[in-house]
C-alpha cells in the first residue's frame, strides 16, 4: 500500500477507524469522510500521533455535491485516488415491517444503498481516468439470510451486493475492481453498539436481536477484528482482483479465492441467520 491513497467514508468509528489505521501502517496515504466532526478531528489526532499519514473531509455520503468535492481535493492533494471503501452505514429502524416508520426505514436505503453509489461515481471520475482503482462495499450476512424486524438494514445490504455486481461488469474492461467484503460480525462498530444499545433499550424487538448477536459471540462464531482488517487491506492491495464482482469473507483464504478453488460466491461466511 505503499505510496497508494485511500478513501474510506465513516472512517472516524468503529470498524472504519479500525481499517483507517491499518491502511495507514500499511503506507497508504488515508482520507476518511463522515458527518461527525468531532470524531473525524479525534480520529485524525490520534492516527497522525501514531506517524499515520490522514487526512478528514467532512461530508455526508449522500450529499453528491460534498462527495465529489471530497474526491477533488484527494486528488488535489495527493494527486490519486486508488481504492474507494464504502464503510458509512446506517443499522435502520428495528420492529415489525408492517409498524416501522417509513422515513427512517428509507434513510437507511439512501445511507446504505445510495451512498456508496454516490462515493462510487464521485471516485469514478477519477479512476475512469487513469484506468485503475479498487471500491470495496461494506457487506453483511443480513443481505443474504433472512433478517426479519431489521428489514431496512437487511433489504440494503442486500441491493448493495447487486450494485456490486453489476458496476463490476460494467467496469469489467476499464483496470477498476468492485467487490462486496463481509467481515463477518466483529466485536466493534455496529454490532458492539447494537449489542450495547440492546442490552438497556425499551424497544422488544431490539433486545430480541440483541440477545441473539450475544449468543452468536458466546458461540465463537464472531470474526477477530484483526481477521477483518487484514482481510480488508489484503483487498486494498489487490490480492483478489481476480475476483471483481463477488463477495469476499473476512476468512477466505485469498490463494484458493484466486486460484479458483472449492467457495461459492455470493455465500457470506457467518452466515447465521436472525430469527
Amino acid at each position: 500500500m505503499q505510496g497508494s491513497t485511500v478513501l474510506i467514508t465513516g472512517g472516524a468509528k468503529g470498524l472504519g477507524r479500525s481499517f483507517s489505521e491499518a491502511l495507514g501502517r500499511e503506507g497508504a496515504r488515508v482520507f476518511i469522510t463522515g458527518r461527525d466532526t468531532m470524531a473525524l478531528d479525534d480520529t485524525v489526532k490520534a492516527l497522525t500521533a501514531d506517524g499515520i499519514a490522514i487526512e478528514a473531509i467532512r461530508a455526508d455520503v449522500v450529499d453528491r455535491g460534498a462527495m465529489q468535492a471530497a474526491v477533488a481535493r484527494i486528488v488535489d492533494v495527493s494527486g490519486r485516488l486508488d481504492v474507494l471503501v464504502n464503510n458509512a452505514v446506517d443499522p435502520g429502524p428495528v420492529g415489525p415491517t408492517a409498524d416501522v416508520d417509513f422515513d427512517a426505514w428509507w434513510y437507511t436505503q439512501r445511507v446504505n444503498v445510495a451512498g456508496p453509489l454516490v462515493a462510487a461515481q464521485a471516485a469514478l471520475t477519477f479512476m475512469n481516468r487513469v484506468g485503475r482503482g479498487r471500491i470495496i462495499n461494506l457487506v453483511s450476512p443480513a443481505g443474504v439470510h433472512r433478517w426479519p424486524y431489521a428489514t431496512a438494514y437487511s433489504v440494503s445490504k442486500a441491493a448493495l451486493l447487486k450494485l456490486t455486481e453489476n458496476l463490476a461488469v460494467e467496469l469489467g474492461s476499464t483496470g477498476i475492481t468492485v467487490f462486496s467484503y463481509n467481515p463477518g460480525f466483529v466485536d466493534a462498530g455496529l454490532t458492539r453498539t447494537g449489542i450495547e444499545l440492546a442490552e438497556s433499550s425499551d424497544n422488544p424487538w431490539l433486545r430480541r436481536i440483541g440477545r441473539w448477536a450475544v449468543k452468536v459471540r458466546d458461540d465463537g462464531d464472531f470474526t477477530p477484528l484483526d481477521v477483518a482488517v487484514g482481510t480488508l487491506v489484503r483487498l486494498a492491495r489487490g490480492d483478489a482482483d481476480a475476483w471483481s464482482g463477488r463477495v469476499i469473507n473476512a476468512d477466505d483464504d485469498l490463494v484458493t479465492v484466486v486460484s479458483g478453488g472449492e467457495r461459492v460466491p455470493g455465500s457470506p461466511a457467518n452466515g447465521r441467520e436472525f430469527r
